[in-house]
């Protein structure tokens, strides 16, 4: 599992992306103006290496990701618009306000200089370099540059003891401080000129626009918030989990068990969504989830079986270039959350066909335990969870090459 949550153990490590779309500006704009708030002020913070940043007339709004509140303010209109895919609006004066996670994007200034000076030439040197390390599988028909994939290439997170940061060098850095649930994010110059209406435009005709979008929400707000989230009222899960209108299928077991094929395949069957290897379950329910970072990245052999390839977009997460299924575009807050109908614990993939057979007691907890990896105790017992779970609802499933076969069984189970 990705980032989706970081691990505390890793130094350096790549942060895998997603697909989206820009969205338009919702009603929620006009409907919660009491919770904006205008910062007007000619003061100047430093940023990221001593870089000055601008935050007159910087915009604060109050979300309500599942189970907390998160005070978001940026001088950037498309972060609030892209906001609106992940979380509920919430009032300025709701109860815990003081306590919600905060979360800052700013745009990092250089130096004054006179109006348009150089602008063009900096944003088509940024828009040639970041399509130039693009991803390009064999037969595939996305050839044009994709800014986003060269951002999932290029973006580490480090972390220390206290926080964690992320940074793609020459577009954005990021730093998560745990003792204070603050994250404050400067967007670089030559990003900003590159997410101008202009060049917005121009990203259209490349068919990037989506992907970039995507890209932005969950480095800047989904893949941030759900570090936090993490550590208050939910445990991070590594698994996948489908929807249907009796609830949610989690889908368990360790790398290269199937889960985002599987996750994939029910997709195609009209099954919605949480996610393909990162999950939330809630502390003071564990019945209750949610989506921590929503994506779904296969690679090539299981997009080309599943006859979707031609509908996914590059992406580079798990240390390697993987087809990502966009589950941005669309998106709705209420999308991110669902309640647990049943756990299918993966088995062996051959021979099928698919089989599921009821588990309960230990050896639920033993094949619980295989999909176990170390980003779930940070913080966290993902066997608190097991043990809430041993005894109902739980499913052995071997035999999941036969693809048909086992979105069949799952479907049984949500539907």
């Amino acid at each position: 599992m990705t980032p989706r949550v970081p691990s505390a153990h890793c130094r350096a490590t790549p942060l895998p992306a997603e697909s989206g779309a820009c969205c338009a500006p919702s009603a929620h704009h006009r409907q919660t103006r009491r919770s904006v708030e205008r910062l007007r002020s000619s003061r100047r913070l430093g940023g990221p290496r001593g870089t000055l940043v601008d935050v007159t007339d910087v915009v604060a709004r109050l979300h309500a990701p599942p189970g907390d509140l998160l005070r978001l303010a940026s001088d950037e209109p498309l972060v609030f618009e892209l906001a609106e895919r992940l979380w509920e609006p919430a009032r300025a004066d709701a109860a815990d306000a003081a306590n919600a996670i905060r979360i800052e994007i700013l745009h990092a200034r250089h130096s004054p200089r006179k109006e348009g000076e150089e602008e063009e030439e900096e944003r088509e040197d940024f828009s040639k370099g970041a399509g130039r390390r693009e991803a390009k599988a064999s037969g595939s028909p996305r050839g044009a540059p994709s800014p986003s994939f060269s951002f999932e290439e290029t973006l580490r997170w480090v972390h220390e003891p206290h926080r964690f940061r992320c940074e793609v060098p020459g577009a954005l850095d990021l730093t998560i401080d745990f003792a204070t649930a603050h994250v404050a994010a400067r967007i670089a110059p030559p990003l900003s000129l590159f997410l101008s209406k202009k060049s917005l435009s121009s990203l259209s005709s490349l068919s990037s626009l989506s992907s970039l979008s995507s890209f932005l929400a969950r480095t800047l707000l989904e893949a941030p918030a759900a570090v936090l989230l993490g550590q208050r009222a939910w445990q991070v899960l590594h698994a996948g989990a489908v929807v249907g209108p009796r609830g949610a299928a989690v889908l368990r077991g360790p790398s290269g068990a199937g889960k985002s094929t599987l996750v994939a395949a029910a997709l195609g069957a009209g099954l919605d969504v949480l996610g393909d290897e990162s999950l939330f379950v809630s502390r003071a329910d564990p019945d209750q989830l949610a989506a921590s970072v929503r994506d779904l990245a296969l690679r090539e052999d299981s997009a080309r079986l599943l006859g979707v390839f031609h509908d996914t977009e590059p992406a580079f997460t798990g240390r390697e270039v993987k087809c990502r299924v966009d589950l941005f575009n669309g998106s709705t807050p209420r999308a991110r959350t669902a309640r647990r109908a049943a756990t299918v614990l993966l088995g062996p993939r051959e021979p099928g066909p698919a089989r599921l057979a009821p588990c309960s007691g230990e050896p639920f907890l033993d094949a619980f335990r295989a999909g176990e990896i170390p980003q779930e105790r940070f913080p966290g017992d993902p066997d608190a969870v097991a043990r809430a779970w041993a005894g109902d609802g739980g499913f052995f499933l071997s035999g999941s090459a036969d693809l048909a076969g086992a979105v069949r069984l799952m479907k049984g189970l949500v539907t």
